[in-house]
């Protein structure tokens, strides 16, 4: 699962560069935003130039917009790219169904490299053992 063109959203700038740097050394290509608002223009940019993503990683709990709502923007946008949700809250019930629907994996923090790179692989072949 090497070179894939992933964007990762995440206003914490630990988690952000930490995600990116274990991903770029897994041979991908990866774009980061701080803020929901910012990775949608991004998202949306990439697919103006038909340069879309592989795939969209994205935290949870944001100000402003939150990785739900980024989930279903992306997913309207283009249905087919596999959307990672990264969740500080304590299991998917307390998350909004329609924003379950909407994402491919939900992985709570804190979150291994091993747990990345597996859910990676799962959503990019169509298996979905997240849910």
């Amino acid at each position: 699962m090497n070179g894939l063109k992933i964007l990762v959203i995440d206003d914490e700038p630990t988690m952000r560069k930490m995600l990116q740097r274990l991903l770029e050394r897994d041979g991908h290509f990866v774009i980061a935003a701080s803020t929901g608002s910012e990775g949608i223009d991004i998202f949306k940019s990439a697919l103006a130039q038909g340069e879309p993503f592989n795939l969209v990683i994205t935290d949870y709990g944001m100000p402003q917009m939150s990785g739900g709502q980024v989930a279903k923007s992306i997913k309207t946008l283009s249905p087919s790219t596999p959307v990672i949700l990264l969740s500080g809250w304590d299991s998917a019930s307390s998350i909004d169904d329609d924003v379950l629907v909407a994402v491919d994996c939900l992985l709570n923090k804190p979150v291994t490299n091993q747990e990345i790179r597996a859910a990676i692989k799962d959503v990019v072949t169509g298996y979905r053992p997240c849910e």
